[in-house]
């Protein structure tokens, strides 16, 4: 159980850039914010790192205070736990390998092997919008990534930035976008029902955006413009 006076932190952290092991330490646009969080509520915290479907019910057995891992705020999520205003707007894309011929849009996903993290809203939305689809549930994002430069999926639906990352980076000449883009989500820190933490979080969120620290940390990230 979480210690008190220690606020203990639930994250996936395999998504660079928002959360991910750098070294023998975490990194990552999520871990930022959240340390500023932490220093206007005048609570350490500590970083407690498992798979991404296991975090929610963490929360709600109190495992841990808190999830920051890009978790996105959809009704479904927020019917089991409370969410703090979002600090982010993300979405979902999807990308294929630069070899394939056969998607081109996001309509040419219909009828093929998509991969994602298994737990993620990605899951959902693959099952809810591309027709005949072939979900490959993998226990990471990277894991997901491996599966499709390998031929064993035909793309990769996942969190945008996390894919444009990657294929900036680790993916570069191996992957592409497809376009258009698949959803707009809103990121926010998950709390248990009824946290007395949402709403002094959601005051140092507000002071962040007002004097520009959030502004600096999302742009330390994503570039200047980012959302």
């Amino acid at each position: 159980m979480a210690q008190e006076g220690e606020l203990v932190v639930g994250s996936a952290a395999t998504n660079p850039p928002f959360g991910f092991r750098d070294g023998d330490r975490y990194a990552g646009f999520d871990f930022e914010v959240f340390n500023e969080v932490a220093k206007g509520l005048n609570r350490k915290w500590r970083l407690q790192s498992m798979e991404f479907g296991a975090l929610i019910p963490a929360l709600q057995t109190g495992n841990i205070d808190a999830i920051v891992s890009q978790l996105f705020i959809r009704p479904a999520r927020q019917k089991v736990i409370d969410f703090s205003d979002p600090y982010y707007k993300s979405g979902l894309i999807a990308v294929t390998r630069v070899d394939n011929t056969t998607i081109r849009t996001a309509d040419d996903l219909a009828g093929k092997t998509i991969g994602t993290e298994t737990g993620t809203l990605a899951v959902d939305f693959i099952k809810e919008h591309v027709k005949g689809a072939t979900i490959a549930q993998l226990s990471s994002i990277n894991n997901a990534l491996l599966a499709l430069e390998a031929g064993r999926t035909d793309a990769v639906v996942y969190d945008k930035p996390v894919l444009m990352y990657y294929g900036a980076n680790a993916g570069k000449g191996k992957i592409r976008i497809v376009q258009p883009a698949l959803e707009g989500l809103d990121v926010g820190v998950g709390f248990k029902k009824g946290s007395p933490l949402v709403a002094p979080t959601n005051a140092v969120l507000a002071a962040m955006r007002a004097d520009g620290r959030l502004k600096a940390i999302r742009e330390k990230w994503f570039g200047v413009g980012a959302d």
